[in-house]
């Protein structure tokens, strides 16, 4: 089994133990997705996820080291720090997605209709606001449109990895926040 690997973020230039033909590496025509930064990570990041009313671009894929849909997708959730729930996956030949509630099916089955690939898998992390301290408890809610100003507050290590996260995200993931991050922060990406 042939699967393909989406990725829009960090997992291109730090996929760490994520398990995939390095002499192809990352393609640049994946499916074009509804991607924005929309995730407060646990290290204050904001970060990129599929989310409604977002910017479709063009994402990147790399075929998995794993011909094992269940093992490649495990092996996805542990570089991403997550459970397997929050793995998605389609397998062509059965035509079924690992969840109900994939808004974006169409984008998928377009694209791996014209492909020799046989399943795909992606991070599917929702939109997330809320900014907790070391005991997981939460100490502030960010209103989605204040996004801007929450990076703007950030300070020293925090604001350094905000900022690397979205000046290393590839010029090609062009999405609204991004245009508007580049203008008001001057955070042009790093090439």
């Amino acid at each position: 089994m042939k699967i393909a690997i989406l990725g829009w973020g960090s997992l291109l230039w730090q996929p760490k133990d994520l398990q995939f033909d390095k002499e192809t590496g990352w393609t640049a025509n994946g499916p074009f997705l509804p991607i924005e930064f929309a995730r407060i990570s646990k290290d204050g990041r904001l970060t990129l996820v599929i989310t409604k009313n977002a910017t479709e671009v063009q994402t990147y894929f790399a075929i998995s080291s794993y011909e094992n849909l269940p093992e490649a997708v495990l092996n996805l959730a542990v570089r991403e720090g997550t459970g397997k729930g929050q793995i998605g996956s389609y397998e062509k030949s059965i035509d079924t997605f690992s969840h109900e509630n994939v808004f974006f099916k169409n984008n998928i089955l377009e694209w791996i209709k014209s492909t020799d690939i046989d399943a795909v898998i992606w991070t599917n992390l929702g939109e997330k606001w809320e900014i907790k301290n070391d005991g997981g408890e939460v100490i502030e809610t960010i209103v989605s449109e204040d996004r801007i100003d929450y990076l703007k507050k950030l300070k020293g290590n925090k604001s350094a990895l905000a900022e690397e996260y979205i000046r290393r995200t590839p010029t090609q993931i062009q999405t609204h926040y991004r245009t508007l991050i580049e203008k008001e922060l001057d955070w042009k990406p790093i090439l």
